[in-house]
Formats: structure tokens, C-alpha cells, sequence
């Protein structure tokens, strides 16, 4: 996972290498495409190919195939800039055959770092962070787990929301989970996010999440 390289734009001057907060690689099973905020004419055509795979090219579906582009299309251009989103990935199928709807994302909020007095060890900085959010009062339900090049703390829900669907409202269920992981070498942790539509294997989800972030790792930018 690379990022498009730039120039300076106007007076600003490009961040230094040394500077640049590395980017984090994810091992995703099966076949999935990668939607980056700052690559948009790219981003574009992956979703084109991905709706052309998922639905298929039949006059017929040309609705269907509309709205999944439009709701792909959403999950970029609805991102606050202050989320800091760097990629979204949309599983297309874990298995050959079996369809898998299921997103990851990833967010570098550059505001979320540790202390100075509090050094750079994984461990040192998750407690930082579960203390921090115990001051916020966001503290519980949060379980630590090890990663290839660091920690993270995780939680889970299912949440559930109400879609009107012509003269029906439909409940809509939703797996969610969060994870704050550390960035090697720094005070920093960096954000994923693990959503799909199948809430009713939650479990199976969660085991899914946690192997890819636990697998993860950091790159040089």
C-alpha cells in the first residue's frame, strides 16, 4: 500500500521523509480493492472495475450497479479531513464463490500522540492511551491485543439503524469495530476501523478483524 507522491503546492514545503508518519500495510485474504482519498482518477477507476465485477455488466443492472458506485463513491468524498482517512479497503470475496462484504479502514489523526515524558514503547503508549480515554470517560470495553510491530486496544459492537425503503422502514444491523494501534518508534497511534453488513456472525468478524490487524504492519512512507 504506497502512497502518490507530491511536490510542494504554493508556499508549502513537502514534509520531510524523516517526518512523515509511516503507512501501515494490511495481509487481506481473498480479493479485495483499495480506495485511497488522495488518489482520486485512480480510486475511480478501481471502483468502476469493482461494481463491474460485483454486479456484472447486464443492461439490467445498470440501477443496482449505479447505486453501489454511488455508495462507494460516499465513503471517500464523506470522510472529514480531520479523520485523516489514508485508505479504505472493500472485500470482494474471501473464498472463491462466497461473497464477503466487509470494509476496513484506516485514519492517521496526526492530534493523537502521547505524551513526550512517556517514551515510545508499544506498551508504554497503549496505557497512556487507555488512561487518556478513562479521563474522557470512553475508557471501558476496550481489549489489548499484540500486533507484529506493536499493540493496539480494540472494541466491538453491532449497531443497528432504521433505512427507509419506500413505504417500509427497514432495520439495518451493522458489525463495527475499532482499533487504536501503535506506530513504531513514536508516540502515535493510528486508527482501523472494521465494518460490514453481516452482523449475525459477529464472532467469525471479530476473529476476521483481529487477524488483520494483528498481522499488520508499518512501512517507510
Amino acid at each position: 500500500m504506497r502512497s502518490a507522491s507530491s511536490g510542494a503546492t504554493g508556499g508549502v514545503e513537502p514534509v520531510p521523509d524523516s517526518q512523515r508518519m509511516p503507512r501501515l500495510t494490511l495481509r487481506l485474504p481473498g480479493t479485495w480493492i483499495q480506495l485511497d482519498p488522495h488518489r482520486p482518477d485512480v480510486t475511480a477507476g478501481r471502483i468502476r472495475s469493482f461494481v463491474d465485477l460485483v454486479i456484472g455488466r447486464a443492461d439490467q443492472l445498470a440501477y443496482a450497479r449505479r447505486e453501489m458506485r454511488t455508495a462507494l463513491e460516499m465513503v471517500m468524498d464523506q470522510a472529514p479531513t480531520t479523520s485523516a482517512l489514508e485508505s479504505t479497503f472493500v472485500c470482494h470475496q474471501l473464498a472463491p464463490g462466497t461473497a464477503t462484504p466487509v470494509a476496513v479502514s484506516i485514519f492517521s489523526p496526526a492530534q493523537f500522540h502521547m505524551s513526550p515524558a512517556i517514551g515510545n514503547q508499544p506498551a508504554t503508549v497503549i496505557e497512556a492511551f487507555l488512561a487518556t480515554l478513562d479521563v474522557l470517560g470512553d475508557g471501558s470495553d476496550w481489549l489489548r491485543i499484540g500486533c507484529v510491530d506493536g499493540e493496539a486496544v480494540r472494541r466491538w459492537c453491532v449497531t443497528e439503524s432504521v433505512v427507509a425503503d419506500g413505504t417500509e422502514d427497514l432495520a439495518v444491523r451493522t458489525f463495527v469495530a475499532h482499533y487504536w494501534r501503535t506506530v513504531p518508534s513514536s508516540k502515535r497511534v493510528a486508527l482501523v476501523t472494521v465494518t460490514s453488513p453481516l452482523a449475525d456472525i459477529p464472532r467469525t468478524l471479530l476473529r476476521l478483524a483481529d487477524a488483520i490487524v494483528g498481522g499488520s504492519r508499518f512501512v517507510a512512507a
